[in-house]
């Protein structure tokens, strides 16, 4: 891969992330505190809704690809590129794994997952439903941050390369 497929990779996956971020986003500012302002039977039921309806969208997709290309192209970075570009794909890679990906699959999954087995209308589900928007909004604001960063990196490496191949200036 030459540094010109290095820079449109970094301009592609900076998007990527950013905009996967933007999901995130729009969960903690309004979604959950939406969800939050229903009854308990309503916001669990709506989110049970939703969760089974995300797992067939592009949006996982895009959560795992990312998760996947991200070390890759950071190990290509590490080999094959110099100076900061290099270290700026790394450290992508090194923020968007566990603030990201494996906050999702460690942390919101697991809580959707018990989300999911409870009967909305139980003193069960509105007990968990209190800790559920707690705990699943403040572990979604770390995604945020996780993919707003991420992108942020790949932009800068973006400028390094572009700069590095006469494309920016």
């Amino acid at each position: 891969m030459s540094y010109h497929w290095s820079l449109y990779l970094c301009v592609f996956l900076a998007l990527w992330a950013m905009l996967t971020g933007g999901v995130f986003k729009a969960f903690s500012e309004f979604v959950m505190r939406g969800l939050a302002q229903a009854e308990p039977v309503s916001g669990i039921a709506a989110m049970q809704g939703i969760n089974r309806t995300v797992l067939r969208t592009e949006f996982v997709f895009a959560i795992l690809a990312l998760g996947a290309i991200t070390p890759g192209f950071a190990l290509y970075a590490y080999f094959a590129l110099d100076g900061t570009a290099a270290v700026l794909i790394v450290a992508a890679a090194a923020v968007y794994l566990p603030s990201a990906l494996f906050m999702t699959i460690l942390g919101n999954v697991p809580m959707n997952n018990r989300l999911e087995r409870v009967d909305p209308a139980s003193a069960e589900a509105a007990e968990y439903w209190a800790h559920y928007v707690s705990r699943w909004t403040a572990l979604n604001h770390f995604r945020t941050l996780g993919c707003i960063v991420t992108g942020t990196l790949y932009a800068l490496a973006a400028l390094e390369l572009g700069a590095a191949t006469g494309r920016v200036g």
